[in-house]
Protein backbone atom coordinates (compact mmCIF):
# COMPACT_ATOMS: atom_id res chain seq x y z
CA UNK A 1 0.00 0.00 0.00
CA UNK A 2 3.01 2.32 -0.12
CA UNK A 3 2.11 3.58 3.42
CA UNK A 4 -1.24 4.65 2.84
CA UNK A 5 -4.10 3.84 4.60
CA UNK A 6 -6.79 1.30 2.88
CA UNK A 7 -9.31 2.99 1.31
CA UNK A 8 -12.24 1.34 2.73
CA UNK A 9 -12.25 -0.03 6.57
CA UNK A 10 -12.35 -3.96 6.62
CA UNK A 11 -15.72 -3.65 8.28
CA UNK A 12 -16.92 -1.87 5.25
CA UNK A 13 -15.52 -4.70 2.65
CA UNK A 14 -16.79 -7.50 5.23
CA UNK A 15 -20.54 -6.26 4.82
CA UNK A 16 -20.05 -5.66 1.21
CA UNK A 17 -19.28 -9.44 1.37
CA UNK A 18 -22.01 -10.83 3.70
CA UNK A 19 -25.21 -12.23 1.90
CA UNK A 20 -27.79 -10.30 2.34
CA UNK A 21 -30.58 -11.21 -0.41
CA UNK A 22 -31.01 -14.87 -2.10
CA UNK A 23 -33.70 -15.03 -4.98
CA UNK A 24 -34.71 -14.32 -8.15
CA UNK A 25 -33.80 -11.12 -10.31
CA UNK A 26 -36.17 -9.05 -11.80
CA UNK A 27 -33.63 -7.56 -13.96
CA UNK A 28 -32.29 -11.30 -15.03
CA UNK A 29 -34.40 -13.14 -14.66
CA UNK A 30 -32.56 -16.20 -12.65
CA UNK A 31 -31.30 -16.94 -8.75
CA UNK A 32 -28.98 -14.79 -7.41
CA UNK A 33 -27.14 -14.05 -3.97
CA UNK A 34 -26.42 -10.59 -3.26
CA UNK A 35 -24.33 -8.60 -0.83
CA UNK A 36 -24.48 -5.20 0.05
CA UNK A 37 -25.12 -4.03 -3.59
CA UNK A 38 -22.98 -6.54 -5.13
CA UNK A 39 -23.37 -10.13 -5.98
CA UNK A 40 -21.46 -12.58 -3.76
CA UNK A 41 -18.99 -13.75 -5.98
CA UNK A 42 -17.27 -15.85 -3.60
CA UNK A 43 -20.44 -18.80 -4.09
CA UNK A 44 -19.92 -18.06 -7.98
CA UNK A 45 -15.91 -18.95 -7.88
CA UNK A 46 -15.09 -21.64 -5.86
CA UNK A 47 -11.55 -20.23 -5.77
CA UNK A 48 -12.87 -16.92 -3.99
CA UNK A 49 -12.77 -16.73 -0.57
CA UNK A 50 -16.28 -15.90 1.25
CA UNK A 51 -15.34 -12.56 1.31
CA UNK A 52 -15.27 -11.78 -2.32
CA UNK A 53 -17.76 -9.65 -3.99
CA UNK A 54 -18.41 -7.86 -7.14
CA UNK A 55 -20.68 -7.22 -10.14
CA UNK A 56 -21.16 -8.53 -13.75
CA UNK A 57 -23.06 -6.48 -16.32
CA UNK A 58 -24.33 -6.10 -19.42
CA UNK A 59 -22.22 -6.33 -22.12
CA UNK A 60 -20.25 -8.85 -20.45
CA UNK A 61 -18.27 -7.07 -17.87
CA UNK A 62 -17.12 -8.65 -15.15
CA UNK A 63 -15.58 -6.92 -11.73
CA UNK A 64 -14.93 -8.53 -8.19
CA UNK A 65 -12.62 -8.23 -5.80
CA UNK A 66 -11.47 -11.04 -2.80
CA UNK A 67 -9.42 -8.69 -0.36
CA UNK A 68 -9.09 -12.13 1.72
CA UNK A 69 -6.62 -13.30 -1.34
CA UNK A 70 -5.72 -9.96 -2.55
CA UNK A 71 -7.29 -10.03 -5.04
CA UNK A 72 -9.08 -7.33 -7.75
CA UNK A 73 -10.43 -8.07 -11.20
CA UNK A 74 -12.11 -6.24 -13.96
CA UNK A 75 -13.08 -7.27 -17.31
CA UNK A 76 -14.70 -5.76 -20.10
CA UNK A 77 -15.57 -7.60 -23.74
CA UNK A 78 -14.43 -6.05 -26.75
CA UNK A 79 -17.54 -6.95 -28.81
CA UNK A 80 -20.54 -6.34 -26.81
CA UNK A 81 -22.72 -9.22 -26.01
CA UNK A 82 -26.18 -9.97 -25.01
CA UNK A 83 -25.84 -12.30 -21.85
CA UNK A 84 -24.69 -11.64 -18.20
CA UNK A 85 -21.69 -14.46 -17.74
CA UNK A 86 -19.35 -15.37 -20.60
CA UNK A 87 -17.36 -18.84 -20.83
CA UNK A 88 -13.98 -16.44 -20.71
CA UNK A 89 -14.79 -15.10 -17.07
CA UNK A 90 -14.47 -18.44 -15.61
CA UNK A 91 -11.03 -18.84 -17.37
CA UNK A 92 -9.86 -15.36 -17.10
CA UNK A 93 -10.86 -15.13 -13.66
CA UNK A 94 -9.31 -18.27 -12.41
CA UNK A 95 -6.02 -17.40 -14.09
CA UNK A 96 -5.55 -14.04 -12.29
CA UNK A 97 -5.66 -16.40 -9.42
CA UNK A 98 -3.28 -18.73 -10.29
CA UNK A 99 -1.06 -15.54 -10.86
Amino acid sequence: MNGRAPLLKPDTVGEFAQLHSVGGDLVRGEQGRYALGFQAKGLQYAFLSASAFGHDGSAGAEAFADPLNGIAFGYTRRRFGFGWSYPEHDLLAAAVHAA
